[in-house]
């Protein structure tokens, strides 16, 4: 199995949403990844097998702060490495563009995410109430430094 990774390009965004929809409840539209890739101020890596879209991850730049968007892996290629080498990919971007952390939210309950992060230098640091709606809170995590 070859995987390349790459940054994404304004194709990629009908691929880019199948992934979203396989793996978020509270999903993006197909019209919020066309205006994101073109956003000067957004990067995204996805992850291409035999011409298919089966992952991706992306943040926007503010200032000196890469925030983390989503990442999401097709769940039929989960847990073999995929999702851990876009964020690989992504920090390599972030830190080429000068970003001195990388932060995102994440649900509570969401224990798989959490350890993942966790496991990549990321650190709890906050709470966002109700962040995600039904009284389901999210965590602010934070890497700092990206080398």
């Amino acid at each position: 199995m070859t995987i390349s990774y790459r940054l994404m390009k304004p194709q990629d965004a009908p691929g880019v949403f199948r992934v979203d929809q396989d793996c978020f409840k509270h999903n993006w539209t197909m019209e919020s990844y066309q205006d994101d890739v073109r956003n000067m101020l957004s990067s995204y890596v996805v992850a291409e097998k035999d011409g298919e879209i089966i992952g991706f991850g992306g943040f926007w730049l503010i200032i000196d702060e890469a925030h983390i968007t989503n990442i999401g892996v097709m769940e039929e290629h989960r847990y073999c490495g995929i999702g851990q080498q876009i964020l690989d990919e992504m920090l390599t971007v972030a830190n080429h563009k000068g970003c001195l952390g990388m932060t995102l939210e994440v649900r509570e309950d969401n224990y798989a995410a959490i350890k993942f992060y966790e496991k990549n230098g990321f650190v709890k640091e906050g709470v966002r109430k109700n962040y995600y709606g039904n009284g389901v809170n999210g965590f602010i995590m934070w890497r700092h430094g990206l080398g």
